[in-house]
């Protein structure tokens, strides 16, 4: 017999959500907050592929100032998905980054391959930054309703850095007249 469960198995496996945790909340309350805040590192690691996915392919005039600003958002993206998906933790519930899954769940779609322009880059970056940001929001807004003070204020805090860096990369495009 195989030491690896099959695939059925790694299924049913994957749908075992809670355990044990002392976190004081309510079961509903931490069962709500745990699933909004899946719902955001599903999509931040895919956010934070598609940074790099960019990061990788795109060449023309200031590659460097944004090619190292787009290193700095991947890794706060990165900080941010780790933070969330420590909380579902908290809460009892084992978070999924399952690269697979994150393809399946994350609401983003796919990175445009045929981007050439290195503007269009910094303009598609934004939109998906605004995107996870909004996200955020929505969540903050769930959680706030069923009382996760804590989860609302991880997230708040989050946003605010997400919504600098919106600005960050915005500033890299040019003005519109």
């Amino acid at each position: 017999m195989s030491q690896f469960p099959s695939s059925t198995q790694a299924i049913r496996q994957e749908h075992v959500m809670g355990y044990h945790t002392s976190e004081t909340l309510p079961t509903n309350v931490k069962d709500a907050s745990a699933q909004e805040l899946q719902k955001l590192v599903y999509c931040g690691i895919d956010l934070n592929m598609q940074i790099k996915e960019s990061h990788w392919t795109m060449a023309g005039r200031e590659f460097l100032s944004i090619h190292r600003l787009f290193d700095e958002v991947s890794e706060a993206i990165e900080d941010t998905v780790d933070d969330y998906a420590e909380r579902v933790s908290q809460l009892g519930h084992k978070p999924n980054g399952v690269l697979q899954v994150v393809a399946d769940k994350s609401p983003l779609t796919p990175y445009p391959k045929e981007i050439k322009d290195i503007d269009e880059h910094v303009e598609v970056i934004a939109h998906r930054l605004a995107f996870f940001s909004d996200l955020a929001y929505q969540a903050i807004n769930k959680m706030d309703e069923h009382g996760d003070v804590i989860s609302v204020d991880l997230v708040t805090s989050r946003t605010r850095d997400i919504d600098k860096l919106i600005w960050l990369v915005e500033s890299h495009l040019p003005k519109k007249r």
